[in-house]
């Protein structure tokens, strides 16, 4: 891409990017310094992430990832694939921002390099996943599709009629599944993604809710405080349903909204599955009081760890959980093992201090400006032409 075809690709991403602060809101938590931990690992991104990347694509094509990746279960997926632009980018804001005199042909000419080549990798690894060809679930309509009709077929043909109080109950799992979970990744989304939705009927749709890297005991830690006494049945754990009368909206982290909002009357069928050695089983019903029981008492022992950590640790901890992130791609290739998972003393010397005495990056202020401000200057800088 030349540079005028990467500002547009900027200018796509800051408005995806403005579109999901809106629908989230505050960045705030009760634990965990969310702002802070996320702009230290987004320093930490912009500059290391592109090492790493270069690693992983020097040994996959984003095209073939993107073939292998549209499947139940899949690490790579709507909101990973978000991974390879966000939080290099506020990275860069933040540089720009604070320290190149909010001029970005400041920026040094590598770091620029760096980027154009880190966007043309999403790009190309975003259009070979969607069904729809284009890069984000943004341009494709608000639709997260990319599983093959084999997969929607494999779903259907499993699914099983339900009642509302079998839908109640299945929800209710799931709640303490995505509770569990958001909270391992120190309130983050990062182990949930959603899908859908896929059309299979008369105003009847199919959509999919998945989580991955549960703790079940088994293999590596997925975080350095992943290890609690309770573990859940298996590392992953997908549900899809049948709906009918209902519209649902996703977006580029991999959530979806469905209207009305309980549409537990509306659902059926479903079908509940996991990943049982290498290969994808649907399982019971009565199989999920396990993963519930599981997961709360999981979350009850994170809490009460997490709980005990100054500010210091847990904004540490958040910046590790998103620089992990990353791991679903060297996982791929086998090259986890070879990446310090840490963050670089350079990093933490030079930002902790700050962040430690103030809440939020003065580069934030660049969220939130007037359409007409951001439409000549979009939040995530463009490259000089």
């Amino acid at each position: 891409m030349d540079v005028r075809e990467i500002n547009e690709q900027i200018r796509h991403i800051s408005h995806i990017f403005e579109d999901v602060l809106a629908e989230r809101g505050l960045l705030e938590s009760k634990l965990f310094p969310i702002s802070e931990y996320i702009s230290l690992s987004c320093y930490q991104c912009y500059e290391y992430q592109f090492d790493v990347m270069k690693q992983v694509f020097s040994r996959i094509s984003p095209e073939e990832l993107a073939k292998q990746s549209k499947k139940l279960l899949s690490d790579i997926h709507a909101l990973s694939i978000t991974y390879c632009w966000l939080y290099w980018s506020l990275g860069r804001m933040g540089k720009i921002f604070n320290e190149y005199g909010d001029d970005a042909s400041n920026e040094p000419e590598e770091k620029r390099e760096q980027w154009k080549w880190m966007l043309e990798q999403w790009h190309s690894l975003g259009t070979n996943y969607f069904n729809t060809g284009k890069p984000s679930v943004a341009s494709s309509g608000y639709v997260n599709l990319a599983f093959e009709d084999e997969t929607i077929d494999w779903l259907h043909n499993n699914m099983e009629p339900v009642t509302v109080e079998q839908t109640k109950k299945i929800r209710r799992a799931f709640g303490s599944v995505d509770l569990y979970a958001f909270l391992e990744e120190c309130d983050a989304r990062a182990k949930i993604v959603d899908h859908g939705p896929y059309s299979v009927g008369d105003d009847e749709i199919l959509v999919v809710s998945e989580y991955t890297n549960l703790h079940d005991g088994k293999g590596d830690l997925w975080l350095p405080w992943s290890d609690t006494e309770a573990k859940l049945p298996s590392s992953s754990l997908g549900v899809a349903m049948t709906m009918k009368d209902v519209t649902a909206r996703f977006n580029d982290v991999g959530t979806m909204t469905i209207e009305p909002g309980d549409y537990s009357k509306r659902v059926t069928g479903a079908v509940v599955y996991a990943n049982r050695g290498n290969e994808v089983v649907p399982i019971g019903f009565d199989e999920l009081d396990a993963y519930a029981e599981a997961a709360d008492a999981a979350q009850a022992e994170l809490y009460m760890k997490f709980a005990e950590w100054d500010k210091e640790r847990l904004m540490v901890a958040g910046a590790i959980a998103y620089w992990r992130g990353f791991a679903r791609y060297t996982d791929v290739v086998g090259i986890t093992d070879k990446i310090d998972w840490g963050i670089a003393d350079d990093i933490k010397e030079k930002y902790i201090p700050f962040f430690m005495d103030t809440d939020a990056d003065p580069a934030f202020m660049r969220f939130g400006r007037f359409d007409e401000e951001m439409e000549e200057d979009p939040t995530l800088y463009l490259l000089p032409e």
